[in-house]
């Protein structure tokens, strides 16, 4: 049979007491431990005022510079292109601010003005027979600068900075293709070193020159390309518009990448020069303005600024140019209009033209159609 425990051996109500109150401080100080550790070790959130949101502030817009935006680029056809016979616009004949709006021309009367200069008489054909002739394409492709810099005009020496200049420039970075212009046929390809193009030898460096297959006024069109890079084509080869004849250079006088873009009328010499803007087809949405600056006597006053302000609120100038510098057989208008300053790829729309000659300040409203010349001729007496 199975023993009893003694009394000794059972355990006493005092000592089962304690080993409760044992246990359960044992599971106290360890739940105690635990959530002291949890206090120590993890840190106590900080408040941080939210940062306030950024108000949206309106940046001023930089004063919109006067160069031509095209809002699309002219793509180069392979074919050639008829061209439209185009009649030009009415004559706008612009008035002085304080001149009655019933005087046709404005009559600021006296001498010339000191500072003002006077020179040769000036062609004045009749414009109303005048015919658009832009048969030149672009002679860069897409994505690349099109139009020429209006800093430095056909005319003008860049405001006395440069030599006076007898094209147009068109920058783009070394290595842009440059691509004919027309359909015609290669007379010049290569160095001038041993050919003076220009005024001396060494002039455009490496160059192109292009007879046109079409003839204006029954004489010889030529297109030249200066300062390129690469030439592609030899004399004598026949190219159509498009086609790549070489690359953008700065070789020649050149002070950086661009091509130097002239035409010629009558014979490939630099003494034969038109403004080339003149033959260069509009980019898309765009159109000219052309016009002359003379005094009553129909004599040219050259170096004058002319400013286009955007309408309908005519607020700031959006372009400018000058009149062409007093050159006599360097500087020549074209034969039909008669011109003595052109703006181009000025998109269409509502403008106003401003010209000052001398102390008085001349405006007239004027409409640019899209791949038309508009046309103005002031004539006041400085």
């Amino acid at each position: 049979m199975p023993q009893r425990r003694s009394s000794e051996e059972r355990p006493s109500v005092v000592g089962c007491f304690w080993t409760v109150l044992t246990v359960l401080g044992l599971a106290l100080s360890g739940w105690l431990g635990q959530r002291l550790y949890q206090r120590v070790t993890q840190p106590t959130p900080t408040l941080v005022a939210a940062a306030p949101t950024p108000t949206a502030t309106a940046t001023a817009m930089p004063t919109a510079a006067p160069s031509p935006t095209p809002t699309a680029t002219a793509t180069p056809s392979p074919s050639p292109t008829p061209t439209a016979t185009l009649t030009p616009t009415p004559t706008a004949v612009i008035t002085a601010t304080t001149t009655p709006a019933a005087s046709v021309t404005p009559k600021v009367g006296g001498g010339p003005s000191a500072g003002v200069q006077v020179g040769r008489p000036w062609p004045t054909p009749d414009v109303s027979q005048a015919k658009d002739h832009y048969w030149v394409a672009r002679v860069t492709g897409p994505g690349t600068q099109q139009w020429a810099s209006p800093f430095y005009p056909y005319g003008s020496t860049g405001q006395g900075k440069y030599l006076l200049h007898q094209g147009v420039d068109i920058p783009n970075p070394l290595g842009t293709p440059l691509l004919a212009p027309a359909e015609g046929k290669v007379v010049f390809a290569g160095t001038d070193d041993q050919v003076a193009l220009g005024p001396t030898t060494n002039f455009f460096g490496q160059a192109v020159v292009i007879e046109l297959d079409r003839r204006y006024l029954d004489r010889p069109v030529y297109v030249l390309m200066g300062h390129m890079g690469e030439v592609y084509v030899r004399v004598g080869e026949r190219v159509v518009r498009g086609l790549p004849v070489g690359e953008v250079g700065m070789t020649g006088i050149a002070l950086g990448p661009h091509v130097h873009l002239e035409v010629r009328v009558g014979a490939n010499d630099h003494r034969h020069t038109r403004n080339p803007e003149f033959w260069l087809q509009p980019l898309p949405g765009h159109g000219t303005l052309a016009g002359r600056v003379l005094t009553e006597e129909g004599l040219h006053l050259p170096g004058v600024e002319i400013l286009l302000y955007p309408g309908p609120e005519f607020k700031a100038p959006r372009y400018y140019t000058w009149t062409y510098l007093d050159a006599p057989e360097l500087i020549n208008p074209d034969d039909q209009w008669g011109e003595n300053f052109l703006m181009a790829d000025v998109p269409a729309g509502l403008y106003m033209v401003e010209v000052k000659v001398g102390k008085r300040l001349l405006r007239q409203e004027v409409t640019i159609e899209a791949g038309r010349t508009a046309w103005i001729e002031v004539r006041a007496t400085p």
